[in-house]
């Protein structure tokens, strides 16, 4: 029988962090690699949460990941402010030589991604000299280039060669969060961590902050100092963002008066496992496994009702957060219904609605559940006139879906020679990522292969237009994009 408690969920300024410390993480990491299921971690730090705010894509990766680790001081200090106190700091360039210390006494297998050729050679002769008995089974160093433009095959089937435990990927953030979300299920890699820096800092590239100013907060002024052209408008851009955000979560947690909590669940029909919450959502209740949420069965959504809670925190927003990771993973969804206005707008600060729905009756929630319900086949028109190719999406664009909606459109568009305009009707496409993004990319060079062929994009709704608008492409889409 498992008897595994997860680790408990905070949500921070918009994004969901795990407490653990760096004993437990190698022990999540150890389960990981025991259970072969390809899994992904994150570690984020302030300038994540910024990034996270103004990028969905970044953001639902965060909440999407198995574990996103705290790297980044001022956020423990937000915890603490907003009476989610984490216990540690767990920062990448702490855990990639601890890892690989436990790596070498466990004989795990790693792979080292991203970087350049110098700073992985001297990383990994560093560590094997640290560790003896460490497998670095691969190192590479792709040519620079743009997360579309990499190749993917190439770098993919390096992997697969390689077989690896654990997967380092030292592309930068937020690109190597977002390789890893596109490729790591494909890889089949049980551990993918992206890791940023922390291979230059192993090389000797750039140097460690003391442990005092680490300690103090104050690791961001070091680095600044060493890079300040690069690193001035970012760090910036991040506290401003980190004060605003931090005073707008706090100003969201108001305590009400107190009111009991009970709870109510029943199956409601074969699609729903409806679930009632009333009274706080807080600290105490959630941690006590009143609030716990589990989907049934593979591909049930859950419907959560929160019209009675009076107050939700910090680890209340983390309950959620994790059940919503759970049950995309079976394949199923979570949504709220009628939340209590506090929640409402605790959700919104937040960011939290663009990906999370949220409705007032049933009839809503079966609508919302269709168009998040994944494996659905495209449905696939061309116009009277023959000059048109309609293609209606549902679901996400995430990796395996746009697989199979490229090899759609492929068919489509060669079954119908006349065409010119292929229109892909994405009103029904909750959510998109960088695999996504490039199936549409694949689609605009194959429908302009063909004399005036032009893609067209009808009922791209908030989170679609977010990833258009910060695609670094080198051509930009010229697409007409019809409001949903």
């Amino acid at each position: 029988m498992n008897t595994r408690i997860a680790p408990k969920t905070v949500v921070l300024l918009g994004i969901p962090f795990h407490d653990v410390t760096m004993e437990e993480t190698l022990a999540e990491i150890d389960r990981m690699i025991a259970e072969r299921k390809p899994r992904y971690i994150a570690t984020a730090n302030l300038d994540f949460t910024a990034l996270a705010s103004w990028d969905v894509e970044l953001q639902r990766i965060l909440m999407d990941a198995d574990l996103v680790l705290c790297d980044g001081t001022p956020l423990v200090w937000a915890s603490r402010i907003l009476k989610a106190p984490l216990r540690e700091r767990v920062a990448g360039a702490d855990l990639t030589p601890r890892l690989m210390a436990h790596a070498a006494e466990r004989g795990y297998r790693a792979f080292f991604l991203g970087s350049d050729e110098t700073v992985l050679a001297t990383a990994k002769g560093v560590l094997e000299e640290r560790n003896p008995g460490l497998t670095v089974c691969g190192v590479y160093a792709p040519p620079y280039a743009r997360l579309l433009e990499l190749d993917h095959d190439e770098i993919a089937g390096r992997i697969r060669d390689a077989r690896p435990d654990i997967l380092l990927v030292a592309l930068g953030s937020p690109k190597q969060e977002k390789w890893i979300y596109m490729n790591h299920r494909e890889l089949g890699v049980p551990c993918s961590i992206g890791i940023g820096a922390s291979l230059d800092f192993v090389a000797g590239k750039f140097a460690r902050a003391p442990v005092w100013m680490q300690k103090a907060g104050m690791e961001w002024l070091f680095r600044l100092k060493q890079e300040p052209s690069r690193l001035f408008a970012r760090y910036y851009r991040d506290f401003v963002f980190f004060a605003a955000a931090l005073y707008k979560q706090k100003r969201g947690l108001r305590e009400p008066a107190a009111t009991p909590a009970p709870k109510a669940s029943e199956a409601d029909g074969v699609d729903f496992f409806r679930q009632q919450w009333t009274g706080r959502a807080d600290a105490s209740v959630v941690l006590s496994g009143a609030f716990a949420i589990e989907a049934p069965k593979e591909n049930a959504f859950v419907l959560l009702d929160l019209s009675g809670v009076t107050f939700m925190d910090s680890t209340g927003l983390g309950a959620i957060m994790t059940a919503f990771r759970q049950c995309k993973q079976r394949a199923g969804g979570l949504i709220l219904l009628r939340p209590s206005q506090p929640v409402r707008a605790l959700l919104q600060t937040l960011k939290l609605d663009r990906l999370i729905p949220i409705v007032e009756t049933l009839e809503e929630a079966r609508t919302a559940s269709r168009s998040l319900r994944a494996g659905e086949e495209p449905r696939c028109e061309v116009s009277a006139d023959q000059r048109r190719l309609t293609i209606r999406c549902t679901g996400d664009l995430t990796a395996a879906p746009s697989r199979a909606l490229f090899e759609t459109i492929l068919r489509e568009w060669a079954a119908a020679p006349l065409v010119r305009t292929l229109e892909l009707d994405l009103s029904d496409v909750h959510f998109i990522d960088s695999s996504g993004l490039d199936c549409l990319v694949r689609a605009r060079s194959l429908a302009q292969s063909r004399r005036n062929g032009w893609l067209r994009l009808a009922g791209a709704n908030g989170n679609v237009r977010n990833v258009l608008a910060l695609a670094p492409l080198n051509e930009p889409f010229k697409l007409d994009i019809i409001a949903a």
